[in-house]
């Protein structure tokens, strides 16, 4: 099953939540929040670290993440893992 992550980042009166403007196709310059792929021999937190300091420059020290659910997608064989801040 393929495994992608979503970051949800908001600031501290959470009022505002952290999104990335794309640099390339497809949507290029349109809006989304943080995440990616779960590579393989990757485990999940991993993964939303490296996918938040990729796209972000955020790193572990910066930031405290928090599972909160996950989506199973069966007819696309898919798992969304939801973390948050």
């Amino acid at each position: 099953m393929k495994k992608l992550n979503v970051i949800l980042v908001y600031d501290k009166d959470e009022n505002k939540i952290l999104m990335c403007k794309r640099t390339k196709e497809p949507y290029k310059d349109k809006y989304n929040m943080v995440g990616g792929k779960v590579e393989e021999n990757e485990n999940e937190l991993e993964a939303a670290y490296r996918e938040l300091y990729e796209e972000t420059g955020i790193s572990r020290q910066d930031i405290k993440l928090i599972h909160v659910m996950n989506f199973q997608y069966k007819i696309s064989d898919m798992e969304l893992e939801v973390f948050c801040r």
